[in-house]
């Protein structure tokens, strides 16, 4: 079965490099969002909609991408069998956090003094390497600041309409996320009625920083 993959925030799917060595048996594709003026989750959904496979596939949502993934199984669309939520969230996650980054733009705060120590604590997790760092400034600093801010917007506005979806889903709860509170899993539970919570070790880029046992996950979906 085909495994489609969106994004977090950049937007780019760049960061998903180190995943895709542990999928190399599955057909992966990589939806990357759009850097237009628009980054509201309904013109994003309407956007991904377009892009998706004809055959039946399973769809993977990192952080900014899961109210995309959620709206898409509101949807009811045939041949997506199975929605993999990943460190994300259904209504805004630290308020206080979106409104810091939505004025004091990330690019900024990346060339800051200890901006390596902020980065790992809060995103890519203690024992994040340097190069690893370096990769995740690179590929921010890649998109536009208009299109970070829009998305920090969309962020802070969301909020997922009452509803129960019986979509098989998975949702994978980084242990040691800074950024989405564990509280934000239980969210998921209100909404789809087939949901396991699957918790991993580790910062809220999991994908990332543990990507061996997330594949086991992706791979090992026996619910689907």
């Amino acid at each position: 079965m085909n495994i489609v993959l969106l994004p977090g925030l950049d937007g780019t799917g760049e960061l998903f490099d180190g995943l895709l060595p542990y999928l190399s048996s599955e057909h992966v594709e990589i939806i990357p969002l759009p850097n237009t003026e628009d980054q509201s989750y309904e013109f994003l959904a309407t956007y991904v909609i377009n892009q998706l496979p004809k055959k039946d596939f399973v769809l993977i949502a990192e952080s900014f991408s899961g109210p995309i993934a959620a709206i898409l199984a509101s949807k009811n669309i045939e041949n997506l069998k199975g929605i993999i939520f990943v460190a994300t969230f259904l209504s805004p996650p630290k308020k206080h956090f979106l409104s810091i980054f939505q004025y004091l733009p990330i690019k900024i705060l990346s060339k800051l003094p200890l901006s390596s120590s902020v980065l790992r604590y809060f995103i890519l997790g203690g024992n994040a390497s340097r190069a690893s760092v370096k990769n995740f400034l690179r590929i921010i600093d890649a998109v536009p600041e208009s299109v970070l801010k829009h998305r920090m917007a969309s962020i802070k506005n969301f909020s997922m309409k009452p509803g129960n979806m019986d979509t098989p889903a998975i949702y994978i709860r980084a242990e040691s996320d800074k950024l989405v509170p564990m509280a934000k899993s239980s969210e998921f539970q209100r909404h789809f009625s087939n949901i396991a919570i699957k918790v991993v070790i580790g910062p809220h880029f999991i994908l990332q920083a543990s990507p061996s046992a997330c594949a086991n996950i992706i791979t090992c979906r026996s619910n689907f």
